[in-house]
């Protein structure tokens, strides 16, 4: 049996950036993933910031697909709301080629990158290894790891396998629908939201430029909303409304958890980072950046603690105190503010676009969008005032 100093599950941003990053230290380092290609199937709106992304990599024309100067919040009644993009532009990425990307990277600096393998199992911590069972169309087969990152995504088996729980509660399961449209007419780096309960319930609709002509469009809806209407259905009655002659080239489906981060995510041996460990901004839903950096952080914790010679839970901890000093206490702050501005109806959204229009462009900006959302509500006040400042 091979033996590795760490095994990464799951190929996205999270768990190749932990390959990336322990390969880097010079651990013995594999990454499996299930799919045939990295980064495919796209099952994202594509967006992120540019002092986020800066953090990793200087941005290249192959995976770029379009940059965000300003944003647009469209109310139930149609009253567009403009707004620059406050504190850095952002960008639409490629996610097929920025993944891969980073899989390459992590390659080239000598992890061992295997695809269509898919984890099966995972046995208890015994002896300072755990031994994880893999799978491909032709065999299975079992490896030892010291160290294990569980960054299989949403519907992650691996953390479980580990003792930790990771189930969603369907209020806080984001259901998410999305096309890419081609034949539109739209700002071409400009984002818009658009906040409605009859197409979006306890969510909001997007478009984010992927280039001329063609943009990603989709909704995220409230997980218990879905329960007796697809998300497909929403969303097709909102592109009869607002895109009526675009032609559809792709469709996606999945779920984003929007719960502020799982209770527990180590065990002994064990690390969970990205979707798995419900990373994703509540507010939002965006998580790639987060899981970049937490895949970072696991794979510097990873490094760490295997030159003390132990990766049993307590020497795993600075992962936990480090991922909630970027952005888990912050999520977990946006969780509490998600409630209530996901809970405000549309008669207050559209007041809240007659207000914010009389404001001069460059005076609106996210926080005053926030506050004027909450005005109503001082309890959110005063998380609102926790998270600015």
């Amino acid at each position: 049996m091979q033996t590795y100093d760490v095994v990464v599950i799951g190929g996205g941003p999270a768990g190749s950036m932990a390959a990336l990053t322990a390969a880097e230290g010079g651990l013995a380092t594999l990454m499996v993933e299930r799919d045939p290609v990295i980064g495919s199937p796209v099952r994202c709106a594509e967006g992120v910031d540019e002092k986020g992304l800066s953090e990793f990599f200087t941005p290249r024309p192959e995976w770029v697909a379009a940059e965000i100067e300003s944003y647009c919040l469209v109310a139930p009644d149609g009253t567009k709301v403009e707004m620059a993009a406050g504190g850095g532009k952002g960008y639409i990425l490629e996610r097929l080629v920025f993944d891969r990307m980073i899989a390459q990277e992590a390659a080239g600096k000598g992890a061992k990158v295997l695809t269509a393998v898919e984890a099966v199992g995972m046995s208890g911590y015994d002896g300072g290894f755990r031994t994880v069972s893999l799978s491909n169309c032709d065999r299975k087969w079992d490896v030892r790891a010291r160290v294990v990152v569980a960054a299989d995504g949403v519907e992650s088996r691996a953390a479980r396998w580990a003792g930790l729980e990771t189930s969603v509660n369907p209020h806080d399961m984001e259901t998410c629908a999305q096309v890419t449209l081609a034949g539109i007419d739209f700002e071409p780096n400009m984002f818009r939201m658009y906040f409605t309960n009859e197409f979006a319930p306890r969510g909001y609709a997007w478009l984010f430029p992927k280039g001329k002509g063609t943009a990603n469009v989709g909704l995220g809806i409230a997980g218990d909303f879905a329960l007796g209407k697809r998300p497909f259905q929403y969303l097709d009655a909102f592109l009869a409304k607002y895109f009526p002659a675009a032609a559809v080239v792709s469709r996606t489906i999945g779920g984003v958890p929007c719960t502020g981060g799982i209770k527990k995510m180590i065990a002994d041996g064990v690390m969970v980072c990205g979707d798995a460990a419900h990373m994703a901004n509540p507010i939002t839903g965006g998580g790639i950046i987060n899981g970049m950096i937490a895949g970072r952080i696991a794979g510097e914790t990873a490094l760490a603690a295997l030159k003390m010679g132990d990766a049993a839970e307590a020497a795993l901890r600075p992962y936990v105190k480090r991922c909630n000093e970027r952005f888990g206490d912050m999520n977990r702050r946006f969780y509490r503010l998600k409630e209530g501005i996901l809970n405000l109806p549309d008669e207050r959204f559209n007041s809240l676009a007659h207000e914010l229009i009389e404001i001069p462009v460059d005076k609106r900006t996210p926080v005053r969008v926030l506050m004027s959302a909450l005005a109503s509500q001082p309890q959110f006040l005063l998380l609102l005032a926790r998270v600015v400042f």
